[in-house]
């Protein structure tokens, strides 16, 4: 089986890990051009993992499936959890527990007094596209948003309400039917990966599971990282994170290749039908 990762270049161990366990059984590359798509229906690989969130990466990824071949994540839903207002407006249509979410063309029109009036301070202000280095922060009040504008002011954001917590962020990690789960010290004071405490199974109540796993079905993601807090012990989906690195995930290198392989398994006959 052919199988292409399409990521951009990354010291992720896990990820290393499942492609040496991969290539032992499939030819297994990395990255990929156009061209590799374009040229012919023979060179297109069997199944592609959809991980880059680049523009070019999501462009192949989309001419590769119109040739038949197999992505996951796929490339809407990936786009769909990389735009954080698609995302929102996703997750309510969908009755999944998430704050309450406004958009805005820029940090600085939001800025204006008559664009915060009736929202409810404090605010969790985000970057509207998500990507590495992106703004996510607590803002208290006029003042704090104002401290922001010399460096975001032309930011296209989303505003969401922000969810009373206990300063922890569950972070759940969903490999297919797999799922684990870890409490964080939360992003928005810190973000301290080695900090994170596992939560076993059995402590893991099925409110938080049902959240996780209808963030992932409303977005229509195979492979995702999801953030939870708990108000009252009600768990709210506070962001969903496409083919994220599975740190922290319980056995995510035996998770991944047997989700793949099993996933390319029952798909290789359809895609090899689509071909012909």
């Amino acid at each position: 089986m052919k199988i292409c990762l399409l990521a951009e270049p990354s010291p992720n161990p896990v990820l290393a890990s499942v492609v040496d366990a991969l290539a032992q059984r499939h030819t297994v590359t990395v990255g990929g051009a156009p061209a590799s798509v374009d040229a012919g229906h023979d060179e297109v690989a069997d199944l592609y993992l959809l991980k880059s969130r680049s523009a070019q990466a999501q462009a192949i990824a989309r001419r590769a499936q119109a040739h038949g071949a197999t992505v996951v994540n796929s490339p809407d839903a990936t786009a769909t959890a990389l735009d954080r207002w698609a995302m929102a407006q996703r997750l309510e249509r969908h009755g999944v527990p998430s704050p309450r979410t406004w958009s805005c063309a820029t940090l600085e029109a939001m800025s204006d007094e008559a664009e915060l009036d009736g929202l409810p301070w404090p605010l969790v202000v985000k970057s509207r596209t998500s990507r590495r280095g992106d703004l996510v922060r607590l803002v208290r009040d006029q003042e704090e948003l104002q401290a922001l504008l010399p460096e975001w002011g032309q930011e296209p954001v989303i505003v969401q309400e922000f969810i009373e917590n206990d300063g922890f962020d569950i972070k759940v990690w969903v490999i297919g039917r797999h799922l684990s789960a870890a409490r964080r010290a939360a992003a928005l004071e810190i973000c301290d990966k080695s900090q994170d405490v596992a939560i076993d199974d059995a402590d893991l109540p099925d409110a938080w599971r049902d959240a996780a796993r209808a963030a992932g079905a409303a977005l229509g993601l195979e492979l995702f990282g999801a953030d939870l807090v708990v108000r009252d012990g009600r768990p709210w989906v506070i962001d969903v994170n496409a083919f994220p690195g599975f740190q922290g995930a319980r056995n995510p290198v035996e998770s991944l290749v047997t989700y793949l392989e099993s996933f390319a398994t029952t798909s290789l006959a359809t895609t090899r039908t689509v071909r012909s």
